[in-house]
């Protein structure tokens, strides 16, 4: 099994703070009619149901969006199972903050072996996933629990891990080393379905049928690294992380 660097998973941090305050809102709701008919409370103007109605479309807003970031958790927790499976002399960090020149970037994850180093951007939407590796937006077609059919747009994951890519080659320079980085993308939910054509991009989008691990084993990487430059990348990752 691989070694883990935990950084902060900034995303359940996203999460349990939306639902908090979403569970919040919907309890100054309750209290709201409580006091209207349990009470007998009396309202001598339609103003003061303003900020009740405001407390309802909050609760349901930060929930939606508490779920959403607590879904993409999860998706982080499954693509960081995948690395693990790696042998032991490999290293994973875990939501690293990636710097350069006033720009910051988060990695979902950052392996380190003897293949190389791989910044990989994890994505667990569902659906089928539409577009090409050069554009900026993709699209997600989906069926709702109703049965309805909709689509919305999301970013282009691959020109995000080329960020990260290229500011952690920048800070490997900076730190006296030259290493080659690679991207990846992997979508975690064995609900997806994915078309992309990535193939001018040299990007992989690998998806649930295409593990994270055998594709790193597996890969021909332009650059094998000894076990003293791991050493000497894994003690800078470790800095950043501190």
């Amino acid at each position: 099994m691989a070694q883990i660097h935990r950084g902060t998973n900034t995303l359940m941090g996203k999460a349990n703070r939306n639902l908090a305050a979403g569970v919040g809102c919907l309890v100054l709701v309750v209290v709201f009619f409580y006091m209207l008919f349990i009470e007998r409370m009396v309202v001598t103007s339609w103003y003061f149901l303003l900020p009740i109605m405001a407390a309802l479309l909050g609760s349901g807003y930060y929930v939606r969006r508490g779920i959403i970031f607590r879904f993409g958790a999860r998706g982080e927790t499954v693509g960081l199972a995948h690395a693990l499976n790696l042998p032991d002399d490999y290293h994973v960090f875990t939501n690293l903050k990636i710097c350069y020149q006033n720009y910051c970037q988060e990695a979902d994850l950052i392996i380190v072996g003897i293949k190389g180093v791989y910044v990989v951007e994890v994505k667990n939407h569902n659906g089928k996933i539409v577009g090409d590796g050069e554009a900026a937006i993709w699209t997600q077609h989906k069926i709702g629990r109703g049965g309805g059919r909709y689509s919305k747009e999301m970013p282009n994951p691959i020109k995000q891990v080329r960020g990260q890519v290229y500011k952690l080659s920048k800070l490997f320079k900076e730190n006296g080393i030259n290493v080659w980085v690679d991207g990846i993308v992997l979508f975690t939910n064995e609900a997806v379905n994915v078309h992309i054509n990535s193939n001018q991009t040299g990007t992989p989008v690998l998806h649930p049928t295409k593990r994270l691990n055998q594709h790193i084993l597996t890969h021909n990487n332009r650059q094998y690294l000894n076990k003293n430059l791991v050493s000497k990348v894994v003690e800078i990752l470790n800095q950043v992380k501190d």
